[in-house]
């Protein structure tokens, strides 16, 4: 091939990286084939087709990502890339055993590709594979679940316990695994509703207004006092029934000037939202000297500080912000710019195994890492 055509393809394929980083999905696509008009031998490029499968994927149409993922691995068997991505079509469709497998495949072809031992590591907290003697990943992850906690859940948790408990689980993460640095900072256990956060979130940054969906989004905030207060309500949230029924989320907030170790309860209703305050507070007053604020709270930080009145909570529905009609038109401009067909698909969403996981680990030690503390 000549090295200036190719220079010109390479170029091709980096505006077409650019638009679908910038632009709508469906004028990235249309932008995509419009060069593949005008230059038929992008059709032999396999980054051509992965960006396309990538657009595609983003649409949530599942069928022409995988085929343009698969034509891009029939370009270049070795494509790695193209193997984690269709991984990630398969993590959305709810085949976790495709998708683990097309990240142990990414992996066998590039030894160091911590995207995709990353993901096959965010994977292990839903799907358990069929082998376990295949990976080292999945046996330190069965490892993990197999460390008792030496916890009484009936009553307070000291914080020596914590600390026992997660020094016996790096003692094992130590001899299995040389890499701890971890892509993730937020421990997210999922109970089959799909928020769709990134749909509202991107429909917000473009026209601040806030999606109807939001409007009858509420959760429950927990603040606790320290890191290890932290732990003992991530530990919580796993092992006490009703918080099983939500979406719930642990994490270390760090957009203020100092650090709030925050707990999230996701409701869907306001009778929901006030009813699991009440409970989240008789729950956690088993546990904690009243070392801990509770406050219910509707949607998105960043929508508050836009409309303060939006995140204001009164037991009576009608006193409550309304969704002003008028921003409909937005959702309906973004959907037919950035969904197939302009309706947003529904991702399937998979529950979180009980119990501890690597995934967990990782996340919880990137907590110490951040706070300075060595256990």
């Amino acid at each position: 091939m000549d090295k200036s055509q190719h220079l010109v393809e390479l170029d091709q394929i980096k505006q077409i990286i650019n638009s679908f980083n910038s632009k709508s999905l469906k004028e990235s696509l249309l932008i995509a084939h419009h060069k593949k008009l005008k230059n038929p031998n992008l059709n032999n490029i396999p980054q051509f087709h992965n960006i396309i499968g990538l657009i595609n994927l983003r649409l949530n149409d599942f069928k022409n990502s995988i085929l343009n993922f698969q034509t891009a691995i029939k370009l270049n068997p070795n494509f790695y890339t193209a193997y984690y991505n269709l991984a990630l079509v398969h993590f959305n469709d709810e085949n976790l055993e495709k998708s683990y497998n097309y990240l142990i495949k990414a992996l066998s072809l590039r030894k160091d590709y911590k995207l995709a031992r990353d993901k096959i590591i965010e994977l292990l907290s839903f799907y358990k594979p069929q082998d376990i003697s295949n990976n080292t990943l999945v046996v330190l992850d069965k490892k993990l679940k197999e460390v008792p906690y030496n916890i009484d859940f009936s009553k307070k948790i000291s914080d020596k316990k914590i600390i026992n408990y997660y020094n016996n689980c790096k003692k094992i993460v130590l001899r299995n695994l040389s890499d701890l640095s971890y892509n993730k900072v937020q421990i997210f256990r999922n109970k089959s509703v799909f928020l769709n956060c990134e749909r509202h979130k991107a429909i917000f940054s473009k026209y601040k207004s806030i999606p109807k969906y939001c409007f009858e989004c509420f959760k429950v905030v927990i603040e606790s006092e320290n890191l290890f207060d932290l732990l003992k309500v991530s530990l919580i949230f796993d092992q006490i029934t009703f918080f099983k029924n939500f979406n719930r989320k642990n994490m270390i907030d760090k957009r203020s000037n100092k650090n709030v170790f925050k707990s999230i309860i996701y409701c869907t209703s306001l009778e929901e939202v006030i009813q699991a305050e009440k409970t989240t507070k008789d729950l956690l007053s088993v546990y904690f000297d009243n070392k801990f604020v509770i406050e219910s709270k509707r949607g998105c930080h960043e929508y508050a500080l836009e409309y303060p009145d939006y995140k204001k909570i009164y037991k009576k529905k009608s006193e409550l912000m309304s969704f002003p009609k008028k921003w409909l038109s937005n959702e309906k401009e973004f959907d037919l710019e950035n969904t197939q067909n302009d309706v947003e698909k529904k991702k399937v969403v998979h529950d979180t195994k009980k119990g501890n996981s690597l995934h967990n680990f990782l996340v919880i030690n990137n907590w110490f890492q951040d706070q300075k503390i060595f256990y």
